[in-house]
């Protein structure tokens, strides 16, 4: 999904801050992550799909890709729950199941309106903007307003020029972002460590 640029501009945000405020870079490295191979699971799932062809989905029709594409999501959701301690991770799990619920409602993809497509520069990662039509590279599927379910929870937000890499997200990616910023922040200060070790039940190692 063209988001990336959202979650970027969440990062660097979040590294000059923390920088600003005494933290260290290097201590990013250390930070101490729960079930670590579930997102690389999840996020190579995801890319097996996104970056096939354009397709046009039917109507009410599911696939088992798209049941196993939602699956991943579930995947993320049972990383963020595993370090539900660290700064921020209960942001990032808002935005998720935001954006697991609209996605759920509509198919198994994310919607975006034609409109959106065409004011971010996309409308060139699919044969056409039909509803029901898949884009390239991205989780989005168009769909007009009008045939959305849960339409504020969608892709109506657009990132143009000057970005370098305009971007439609949705409320959730802005939890997401959130969520990220917080964790950089608790990284770079050395919180989240003892944040993680707070949730560890006594006589656990």
């Amino acid at each position: 999904k063209r988001d990336s640029m959202i979650l970027l501009l969440a990062v660097v945000a979040a590294v000059f801050i923390a920088l600003a405020r005494g933290g260290r870079f290097s201590a990013l490295v250390n930070v101490p992550v729960r079930w670590g191979l579930l997102p690389i699971l999840a996020f190579a799932v995801q890319a097996l799909f996104i970056y096939q062809a354009p397709a046009q989905k039917q109507n009410g029709v599911w696939s088992w890709q798209e049941y196993l594409f939602l699956t991943s999501h579930l995947l993320l959701l049972i990383t963020v729950w595993a370090n539900r301690a660290l700064p921020g991770m209960l942001w990032v799990g808002i935005g998720l199941l935001l954006n697991l619920a609209v996605m759920a409602a509509n198919g198994g993809w994310m919607p975006v309106a034609p409109e959106a497509v065409i004011k971010a520069g996309y409308s060139g990662l699919a044969p056409s903007l039909e509803a029901g039509m898949r884009l390239y590279s991205s989780k989005n599927i168009v769909l007009p307003p009008e045939s959305t379910a849960l339409r504020w929870l969608s892709d109506v937000f657009v990132l143009t020029r000057p970005f370098p890499v305009p971007s439609v997200f949705s409320i959730g990616d802005l939890f997401v972002a959130g969520g990220i910023l917080l964790l950089i922040q608790g990284a770079m200060l050395g919180r989240t460590t003892s944040a993680l070790a707070s949730q560890t039940p006594r006589g656990e190692k």
